[in-house]
């Protein structure tokens, strides 16, 4: 074989080597193109995941949230719950403390001073009035000089004159009562009354 019948052959098979990569090439285009079917459907489940993580982590976000809100609720419920009995206590402790003084003066028979007292009183803790009831019902002192001439069994029912311990009553005709009965060696001579108006609630 001479060089130029090698290098024709040669050539051939170089040539039939390329039309056969090219064709298996072409062969191999519908499975190409099957794989980009799954790309894409690779795709769109990685879209659909991202898109459920991110409902998920907002529905988890909202959920915090609401959670949260519902703790800080009962938290400033507590608290002032805790406020309300603390008050409380501070109102029983003041209506103690000014039925001891009462008792004092009333003991030595200064009405009058009792008077000037609960008028100055009435003013600094900004309550409606205060009144003064013996026992037999006689109102003694009234900050309201509309009740003067008015019997202390008239101002309140007989279940408030005869409380024996230090009440608050939170709603008597629109108003709150601290009731303070005076006592004279363990004997009931008087009630201290003071009333307050509700406050606003909006």
């Amino acid at each position: 074989m001479t060089d130029q019948n090698v290098q024709n052959e040669s050539t051939k098979e170089t040539i039939f080597s390329t039309l056969s990569q090219r064709l298996e090439v072409l062969e191999k285009l519908p499975e190409k193109q099957v794989s980009m079917k799954y790309v894409f459907v690779m795709v769109g489940l990685v879209i659909f995941a991202l898109a459920w993580k991110q409902i998920a982590v907002s529905k988890t976000e909202s959920d915090l949230e609401k959670e949260f809100e519902l703790e800080r609720a009962l938290i400033v419920q507590q608290a002032r719950e805790h406020a309300d009995t603390q008050y409380k206590k501070e109102e029983e402790r003041f209506g103690q403390a000014l039925a001891w003084a009462v008792r004092s003066e009333l003991i030595r028979g200064n009405v009058d001073q009792i008077g000037l007292y609960l008028n100055d009183i009435v003013k600094q803790i900004d309550a409606d009035r205060i009144v003064l009831i013996s026992e037999k019902g006689e109102l003694l002192v009234s900050t309201d000089k509309r009740l003067e001439d008015v019997k202390g069994s008239e101002v309140y029912s007989e279940e408030i004159l005869d409380e024996h311990t230090i009440t608050i009553k939170s709603d008597v005709d629109g108003k709150k009562l601290l009731v303070a009965p005076i006592s004279d060696f363990n004997k009931r001579v008087a009630v201290l009354v003071i009333s307050y108006n509700q406050a606003d609630i909006h």
